[in-house]
This record gives C-alpha cells, sequence and structure tokens, in this order.
C-alpha cells in the first residue's frame, strides 16, 4: 500500500510476522506479497522522483493489519491512499484477466460488486466524505494502467466491503492490476520489467 503526502517521510515496518502471502502465481511458486512489494518498491522511487514524500505500510516482508494501514495513513496525514494488490479467480477462473480499480461506493448509490456483503445504500464511512476525488483517482489510475495491460479492462468498480478504504480522511484507491490465476497475466506479472511499467504507469497517473 501506498500512501502519498507533500508533507511527510517514509514509515518503515521491520517487525512482525510475514506478511500475509494472498494468492499463489499461476506462473511460479510466488505469492502476491511478493509481487506486490516490489511493485510499491518501485512505485515509490518513482514517485520520490516526482517530488512526492511517499509513506509505505511496509517495506519488507512482515504483516500490516488493514485497520493499521488506514491508522498509519491517518497518522502520517497523508494526502492520497493507494493499496496495490493482483486478482485470483482460483483454480477454476484461469480464463479471468484484467484490470479492477475500486474506489468506495458513493452514499446513496449501489455497489457494483458486494462479495456477499450487506450493500446499504444509506451508509456513510468517513472516505465517504471525498467521494469525486476518490472515483477521478481510481479513473486516473485505471487509465494509466491500462496502457500497460494491453486495455484488458474490468472496469472501475464500486464496493463497500473494503476495509482498506472504508476508513481513509483523504482520496483513496484499490488496484487489482492482473490476474494471478491467469496463466499468461501471471507469467507478464513475474518478470520485473513489467512490474516497473506498472509502476510507471501509477506515477504517470499522479503527475
Amino acid at each position: 500500500t501506498v500512501s502519498a503526502s507533500g508533507r511527510h517521510g517514509e514509515v518503515r515496518s521491520v517487525n512482525g510476522p510475514p506478511a500475509s502471502r494472498g494468492t499463489r502465481s499461476a506462473a511460479d511458486v510466488r505469492n502476491e506479497k511478493y509481487f506486490t512489494l516490489d511493485w510499491a518498491l518501485r512505485t515509490a522511487g518513482l514517485l520520490r522522483t516526482n517530488g512526492w514524500n511517499v509513506i509505505l505500510t511496509r517495506t519488507n516482508d512482515v504483516d500490516v493489519s488493514l485497520a493499521d494501514r488506514v491508522a498509519l495513513a491517518e497518522a502520517q496525514r497523508a494526502d492520497l491512499f493507494i493499496s496495490l494488490h493482483f486478482n485470483s479467480a482460483g483454480r477454476n477462473g484461469t480464463e479471468q484477466a484484467g484490470l479492477e480499480t475500486y474506489c468506495l461506493t458513493p452514499q446513496g448509490m449501489t455497489s457494483t460488486l458486494t462479495r456477499g456483503y450487506d450493500d446499504d445504500a444509506k451508509e456513510w464511512s468517513p472516505n465517504n466524505a471525498f467521494d469525486e476525488d476518490n472515483l477521478l483517482l481510481a479513473l486516473r489510475l485505471h487509465r494509466a494502467l491500462l496502457r500497460v495491460n494491453g486495455n484488458l479492462d474490468r472496469g472501475v468498480r464500486r464496493a463497500r466491503f473494503l476495509t482498506v478504504l472504508r476508513g481513509q480522511n483523504r482520496p483513496a484507491a484499490l488496484i487489482e492490476g492482473c490476474y494471478l490465476s491467469n496463466p499468461a497475466e501471471a507469467r507478464r506479472v513475474a518478470d520485473p520489467a513489467f512490474r516497473q511499467r506498472l509502476a510507471e504507469a501509477v506515477a504517470k497517473a499522479l503527475q
């Protein structure tokens, strides 16, 4: 997860249990946590070059809870929050591919994805104060990343169940960059050059 600010420096996580593995790549034995950390580190370097101060929730193999990620961004008064992920459709979903970008569902609207969670259109979360900025951030990121992944587009989606977005007091978005359950996409993610292009796309979106 990358929080960006014009005011603060980097916070490093150095102790604690290993990070949650996430999904496993269909291309090799590595897990999502390896690829997302590499993507975040590459993105952080580019953003710093562009004049941003960057706060990473982790810089090594350590677990940071969703609540702690929100608290860290709040404590550091971050201006933006971006959560980086790679997707999975499980063993039976090897054909699914493409980019998904999420923002919190605005109050009064229905979500485009619920995963069985309640979806109360009247609900208000702290991040709803930034509904317009959330959507603009998600759209900017999504458009830039589509140029890297060959326009495999699963859309910008609205959801309420994503804890890491709900409590944010700043514009926030969550990216599912590719499907690690798809062998072809997993092979692309395994290529450091592709992860560099993903990082460059995020940095370009924030220029």
